[in-house]
This record gives structure tokens, C-alpha cells and sequence, in this order.
């Protein structure tokens, strides 16, 4: 894909975020943790396109960028599915329980594909969420979770199941294809 073809491929509000990081920190390589944030909120995930744009209309590094996107789990380098149930797998959470819970939601999630059902969601392990005294917590999005068990997680896949698709899972996948067409 051509950069030059893509005016608005960051929104108007994106683009105003990012100059109000890139005005508020001493450098430019400190902003690129909350730019980061605020693609993903918007786009669902971190393109190579947006590393590109980064580089051409911000004169961010692309190799700075790169540097923290690969260093840090919570970016998404590829198209997500719409939501995102992160378990920890911290001690507290482990002891009580939670690689059952992180069992059954993958078992869930490989008996939706068997299926052919469209995949709402992806299961990940994570490390400590914070929240040791309600264990095991999860995060679906950035919706917090507590003491999830694997008969909680069926209720939460339900219920999300239900839900509308995310705003930035919908922009994610127009985007998608606009860079086919």
C-alpha cells in the first residue's frame, strides 16, 4: 500500500492526540507509549502502515517505535478478533484456579472454530493484573473481570457473545478493506 494514498488513514481526533503527546513529553521517543495506546484504542492494532505514518508525518523513528511494540505484550502487532480474554497466570491467580479457566476458555474457543462460527474471541495469558485478592482476574477489552472460574468465563463468553462488535474491531476490519482493495 501506498502512504500517499491514505489521507485520512488516521482520524482527525488520532492525529490531534498524537501532537498533544508528541507537545507534552521532552522527547519525541518518550510519546510513543500513549501514541501507541491511542492507535490501538482506535484501530484495534499496531500496522506496519502505522509505523510508517508515525515515521513520515511525525518524524518518530520508526525503529524507536518498533523497539517498544515488540518489547511490550499489550500491543497487537496483527488484526485481533474483537475480544481479547487475557487471564492471569500470576501466582495468586494460578493457585486459585486460574489455568482451569485459561483451559476452558481456549477448549471454548477451539470448539466455536470446529464449528465454522465466526471467532469472537482470542485467550491469552497474562502476568499480574493487579487484582491478587479477587483471583483469578481477567481482562476482556479493558473491562476487568474478578474471581473468574471456568462457569464465570462461560457466562462472560455468552455475554460478550451478545454484545455489539467494538467500535475499533468494526474500524479495524473497514480498514482491512480499504489495504485490499
Amino acid at each position: 500500500m501506498r502512504l500517499e494514498s491514505i489521507e485520512n488513514y488516521f482520524s482527525k481526533n488520532l492525529k490531534k492526540k498524537i501532537s498533544s503527546y508528541l507537545k507534552r513529553f521532552e522527547t519525541k521517543r518518550s510519546s510513543i507509549i500513549p501514541i501507541l495506546h491511542a492507535i490501538q484504542d482506535e484501530k484495534d492494532w499496531i500496522s506496519d502502515d502505522d509505523i510508517a505514518l508515525l515515521e513520515k508525518d511525525f518524524q518518530i523513528s520508526s525503529v524507536d517505535v518498533r523497539e517498544v511494540l515488540t518489547f511490550y505484550t499489550m500491543y497487537r502487532q496483527s488484526p485481533p478478533k474483537p475480544y481479547r480474554f487475557q487471564i492471569c497466570k500470576s501466582i495468586s491467580c494460578w493457585l486459585m484456579g486460574a489455568n482451569e479457566t485459561i483451559s476452558f476458555v481456549e477448549k471454548e474457543i477451539e470448539n466455536s472454530k470446529k464449528s465454522g462460527k465466526e471467532q469472537l474471541f482470542e485467550c491469552e495469558a497474562v502476568e499480574c493484573l493487579g487484582q491478587c485478592g479477587y483471583a483469578p482476574a481477567s481482562l476482556i477489552n479493558k473491562e476487568r473481570h474478578l474471581c473468574v472460574d471456568p462457569k464465570k468465563a462461560e457466562l462472560l463468553l455468552e455475554e460478550y457473545a451478545k454484545k455489539d462488535l467494538p467500535d475499533a474491531y468494526v474500524r479495524c476490519k473497514e480498514l482491512l478493506k480499504v489495504r485490499k482493495g
